[in-house]
Order: structure tokens, then C-alpha cells, then sequence
């Protein structure tokens, strides 16, 4: 007896896994008209920019570059001044299991930066984490269909599989011009920073169109000997076409991360304040999900002549994804060094978060890691800029228990320092976690189904004691009986009479 299986195929999103890489990375640029002079560096940052991600054999090649900053006060010249360097990397993440194939993304985190002053140079020291994930599209047969044997009863299940299905690039520009106050007397730019941020995504003709906005801070240098240096805050919203096929484009993920920033101030004529001129460039990245739906068979086996020898298997299918937007406000204090002079007015304030790790727990993922702070300001009686560094340690708690394999980022909104008293700042910002992870649900099906000669059965009057999950298909499968011969509300204890 020849049994036959009709079948159809699913592709499966597997996560292969996750692999991590921190190294240490330097940069220099020559430092214009330093001589003997004392070089004072009082604030520095470095951005990464990830260019391209090439999946090999059992490793990740990702490339990107640096871009590294720092604002210097040199010798006794109150005026700061500002640098700025760039190093291209390229690092190699090792991840058994990635294939070329396979599908991988990752992300670059800046933990540490520090600047110093060494024979006319800047030189920046960094110590950078790259993270990098990889899934890999498999296809899976379900068998949908038996024929070619008498008396086969069937347990099929409905069973979905998201799976990425199309992926977009594209770069975004946007400028704008803040008129400053005159009595700022604004002169130079010396250092920016920015965060971009997706609002909205809509299908849209020809593909999506993503809304967001990239929320810029600026340093400025003034020619106010009372406020020598002013932070200015600007938000600039973008909207953009992402193509996509149509059919693609309702279930889609957005993310946009800043690739450039530059600012510049152009003085005002006459009376009039100086004006701030920006231009950001952000890429949006644009994934579509697909769902592939198949009705599977799960178990079976024959009443009649045949034995049906059944393989099975647990399969794991992501099913959705859940994105990640929780927020909650910091506040700390931040206390100088014995040493440092007292606070006077703050003029500038820099927090860098780093995700050391999340746990989760009845429902709840705390998130924890820490804040690299870097604050300007002037001592009282004094208009000479000093600085001030530390690291904080932060705790958020977010709704949902995250997987471990979850794709999380961490931003700072609206740093803000205060003078507490002289020898302490207050910090308050706002801390926001984004990211998502993939739901998923494990089926038992079955893979492969042979037709044997079944081996002839006593008939009688059985009397079965149920066990803990048996039901009336696992029943009338041990005693090959007909579905509809089989017993209903089966409980576990409750002896249940058959006729075989």
C-alpha cells in the first residue's frame, strides 16, 4: 500500500545568533597654532557610522567610520576652539553559522572617548562595542495532504511563518537657519550632535513614506565674557519615500540614524543676531515582513489494513514582531572632584548612554547600564570654561519580558545640569529605549509519513484510564479508532469504555 503526501513550502526566519566585539580604536588631526602652549580639552564625543555589513563564512565583516570632536581651551586664552578627526574600521565579528546568505544587521555603540594634546596633534582614543545579529531564511515542506490509504484519520494545524520579505535604504537631508539673539553675539560653531527618530510609517504610492525628525544640539562659541559658550537645541523633521513594492508595504519596521551633521554660524548684518545654519543627513532603513500561512499536518494514523509510521518534528516560527518604545526621566547628581573649582553657571551639558545589560521578569525588563556625563561650566568669579566628567549608573523598567535575542538601543533626550551647590550638578534627561524582537510559537509536525502492514488487533471491550494530556485524539489513536468513534470530554482519572 503506496501512501502519498502532498506538500507545500514555508520558509522559516531562524536566528542563528548574536555575537558581540568591543576593540579600541584612535584617531589624530593636527592641532592648528598650538605651540608650548597648556592644551586644555574640555569636551570631547566620537559618532559611529556603520557603512556596510558583509556576511561571511562564521563571521560579520562590518566597516564604518569615526567621526571624533573636542573643544580645547589653549593657554590662558579664554577663548575655546575645536577639532575635529575621522578614522575609517573595519572589523571582523565572529558568529558560527552565518553564511553569505544569511540575513544580518548591526549596530555600532561608542562607550568611551578621551582627547589629548601631544606634539601639535589631537589625538582621540576609543572604545567602541559592535553588536551584530543573523537570521537565515530556511525553507520547511508541511505536508497539507494523504492519500493512498483506507481508513486514515488526520490532525492539521494552521500554522504562520514572518519572514522578512524586502529591505530599503534610503538617505534623508534636511537643513534649517535659527536666527540667534544679538546680544548672544554667537561667533563660531565648535562642536554638534544629533539623534534621529521615526514618528510615523504609512504605505504611501510607490513605496512608504516615513516621518520623523532629527533633534540636533550645537555648541556655540559667544563673544559674551559671561556665557562664553551656549548650547543650541534644534528639531528638524523629515519626511520621506522609502520604494517598495506596494504589496509590501503595510507590515514594515522603520529606523533612521544620523550619518552627518554639520553647523555653521554666519554673522548678521547691523544690528541684527547672528544666524545658525544646519544641513543633517539621516538613513532610513525600511524592513518589510511577509507571512507565509500553511495548514500542516500534525499527526495521523490508520483504522484499516495499514500502519502508519509517523516522523515528527518541533518547529520554532516567528509569528510577529513587538516593537520596543518605553521612556522614563533621570535624575542624578553628579559630584566634582575635591580639587575642581566651584560651580558657577553651567553652560553645556553631554550624556552618552551604554546598555550594559537587561534582565526580565513576571512581565517587566529592567534595562541598566550607565550615563558618561561631560559638563561645562564656569567657576564663580571666573571666566575661564572648566569641565566635568563622571559615570552614572541608570535603571529602566519596561513593560513585556524581552527574549534575549532582542535588538535594543538607548538614547538621551533634553540633558539638563544644574548647580546644586558648588561642588555638585544635578543631571535630568530622559531616557529612551527602542528596539524589537521577534514573537515566536513552536509546532509539532509532522515531516515524513510511511505505510506499513499493520499488525492484527484483539477486539473486546476496553476499559482506559486517561492521563494528564490525553484527549480524545491521543484516545482513539492508541486503540486506532475512528475519530468519530471517539470518546469526548476525556479527563485525566475518569475511565473512559471503548470498543475495539
Amino acid at each position: 500500500m503506496q501512501c502519498e503526501c502532498a506538500t507545500t513550502t514555508v520558509e522559516v526566519e531562524r536566528l542563528i545568533g548574536t555575537g558581540q566585539l568591543q576593540t579600541r580604536l584612535n584617531a589624530e588631526t593636527a592641532t592648528p597654532g598650538a605651540g608650548r602652549e597648556v592644551i586644555d580639552v574640555l569636551i570631547e564625543q566620537a559618532d559611529i557610522t556603520i557603512d556596510s555589513i558583509q556576511p561571511q563564512t562564521d563571521a560579520v565583516v562590518v566597516d564604518g567610520e569615526l567621526f571624533c570632536q573636542a573643544v580645547y581651551r589653549q593657554g590662558e586664552n579664554t577663548a575655546a576652539r575645536a577639532v575635529t578627526a575621522q578614522t575609517r574600521f573595519s572589523e571582523v565579528v565572529e558568529l558560527e553559522g552565518v553564511t553569505p546568505q544569511s540575513i544580518v544587521k548591526a549596530q555600532g555603540v561608542v562607550e568611551e572617548v578621551t582627547a589629548g594634546y601631544e606634539n601639535g596633534r589631537m589625538r582621540f582614543e576609543m572604545s567602541i562595542t559592535i553588536r551584530v545579529q543573523a537570521h537565515q531564511l530556511t525553507p520547511i515542506d508541511v505536508i497539507t495532504e494523504i492519500s493512498g490509504v483506507d481508513g486514515v484519520q488526520t490532525r492539521f494545524i494552521q500554522v504562520n511563518s514572518c519572514k522578512l520579505a524586502a529591505e530599503s535604504n534610503q538617505a534623508v537631508v534636511v537643513s534649517e537657519e535659527v536666527a540667534l539673539p544679538a546680544q548672544l553675539d554667537a561667533r563660531v560653531a565648535l562642536m554638534d550632535w544629533a539623534t534621529a527618530r521615526v514618528t510615523s510609517t504609512a504605505p504611501d504610492l510607490g513605496g512608504v513614506k516615513v516621518q520623523g525628525e532629527i533633534c540636533s544640539q550645537t555648541l556655540i562659541g559667544t563673544g559674551v565674557s559671561s556665557r562664553p559658550l551656549a548650547m543650541v537645541k534644534v528639531v528638524m523633521p523629515f519626511e520621506q519615500l522609502v520604494e517598495m513594492p506596494e504589496w509590501l508595504a503595510n507590515d514594515v519596521t522603520a529606523e533612521a540614524s544620523v550619518r552627518r551633521l554639520d553647523a555653521g554660524i554666519s554673522p548678521g548684518e547691523d544690528d541684527e543676531g547672528a544666524v545658525l545654519r544646519i544641513e543633517g543627513e539621516a538613513n532610513i532603513y525600511v524592513r518589510s515582513d511577509h507571512e507565509d500561512a500553511a495548514t500542516a499536518l500534525e499527526d495521523a494514523y490508520a483504522t484499516g489494513d495499514a500502519q502508519l509510521d509517523v516522523e515528527r518534528e518541533n518547529i520554532n516560527f516567528a509569528v510577529g514582531k513587538q516593537l520596543i518604545d518605553c521612556s522614563e526621566q533621570f535624575r542624578g547628581t553628579l559630584m566634582l572632584s575635591e580639587d575642581a573649582p566651584g560651580v558657577g553657571v553651567v553652560l553645556a551639558t553631554r550624556a552618552n548612554p551604554v546598555i550594559s545589560q537587561w534582565t526580565s521578569e513576571n512581565g517587566i525588563t529592567t534595562v541598566e547600564g550607565f550615563l558618561d556625563i561631560k559638563s561645562l561650566y564656569l567657576p564663580s568669579g571666573s571666566e575661564q570654561v572648566t569641565s566635568v566628567r563622571g559615570e552614572m549608573p541608570f535603571s529602566v523598567r519596561c513593560n513585556a519580558d524581552w527574549p534575549e535575542d532582542a535588538w535594543v538601543n538607548v538614547t538621551a533626550m533634553g540633558c539638563e545640569a544644574a548647580a546644586l551647590m558648588s561642588d555638585r550638578l544635578e543631571i535630568r534627561l530622559t531616557l529612551v529605549i527602542t528596539g524589537f524582537y521577534r514573537l515566536t510559537s513552536g509546532a509539532t509536525l509532522a515531516t515524513k509519513v510511511e505505510a506499513g502492514e499493520a499488525k492484527a488487533g484483539k477486539s473486546g471491550i476496553v476499559i482506559y484510564w486517561p492521563n494528564d494530556g490525553d484527549d480524545s485524539w491521543t484516545v482513539a489513536r492508541r486503540y486506532r479508532l475512528p475519530l468519530s468513534k471517539a470518546p469526548e470530554n476525556i479527563k485525566p482519572g475518569t475511565p473512559v469504555v471503548l470498543s475495539v
